[in-house]
């Protein structure tokens, strides 16, 4: 089966007789991309590659190795990663790729997470979007609070334990 990276076009083969699910993930070798395809059905009969079916998940993060902790930790889950580094990067991918979730750090450069936030509540269209704020700085329930009163649907400090991590965004993604 040729499949096709939705990021950069390059097309490669796949056998789809390799994976026992209908729908899996793909790393693009040239660019790294991950993407949902389909494979072929009970049948054997090959099923055409569709656009990304998982859920989308944004991370923001200032910090690159942050970025990729992030993804390696939440690797196994059925979803879609894309990334942005400051806030700015952060609101252009939500206004053109609309994800489900965005795991966002609150201090970042640009456009900070609690204007994003605020952006976030101001439009019916970004309703769907559920946001788990992150902070290496702001701690507790008072923070847990406050970023719930700005729309973000759960708050976790950075120094998590990868399982919390894990499970606060199965919960949120309901998988």
């Amino acid at each position: 089966m040729v499949i096709t990276c939705p990021a950069c076009n390059r097309r490669y083969k796949i056998d789809p007789a390799a994976s026992k699910t209908k729908v899996g993930k793909a790393k693009c070798p040239g660019c790294s991309h991950v993407f949902a395809i389909a494979l072929a059905g009970n049948d054997g009969a090959e099923m055409a590659q569709t656009a990304p079916v998982l859920p989308l998940v944004l991370i923001v993060d200032d910090a690159r190795y942050f970025r990729q902790m992030i993804k390696d930790l939440l690797g196994d889950l059925p979803v879609e990663f894309i990334t942005a580094a400051d806030g700015d990067e952060a609101w252009e991918k939500i206004t053109t790729r609309l994800p489900q979730l965005v795991l966002l750090d609150l201090n970042i450069p640009g456009r900070s997470g609690k204007q994003i936030l605020q952006s976030l509540q101001e439009e019916p269209r970004f309703s769907p979007v559920k946001v788990l704020a992150m902070s290496g700085v702001e701690r507790g329930e008072q923070a847990a609070a406050e970023v719930r009163r700005f729309g973000a649907v759960d708050f976790i400090n950075k120094s998590f334990k990868p399982i919390e991590l894990e499970k606060r965004v199965r919960n949120i993604l309901g998988i």
